[in-house]
C-alpha cells in the first residue's frame, strides 16, 4: 500500500495498492484543514499517521487515520 497526492486541482490524496487500485481518497484542494494545495510530499510513518507537505499552502498536515474505516481512510 501507499498513497498518492495530486500536486494540482483537486488536491487529493489516495490510498493505493502496489497494482494501483485506488482504496480511498482524502481531501479537496483549498487552505482549510484536510485540503491540499500543491501536495509534494507524503510521509506515512504508522498506520494511522499521514504527513502532507504542500508548495502553495506553505504548511505541512499531520492526518489521523482510523485504521478501523472500510476505506482505511476516514479521518
Amino acid at each position: 500500500m501507499l498513497f498518492v497526492g495530486e500536486s494540482t486541482f483537486p488536491g487529493r490524496i489516495f490510498k493505493v495498492t502496489l497494482e494501483g487500485k485506488v482504496l480511498g481518497v482524502i481531501g479537496k484542494s483549498g487552505r482549510n484543514l484536510k485540503e491540499f494545495s500543491g501536495g509534494h510530499q507524503l510521509a506515512c510513518p504508522s498506520s494511522t499517521e499521514l504527513y502532507v507537505a504542500e508548495s502553495s499552502n506553505w504548511r505541512v498536515q499531520k492526518l489521523l487515520l482510523k485504521p478501523e474505516a472500510k476505506n482505511g481512510l476516514t479521518l
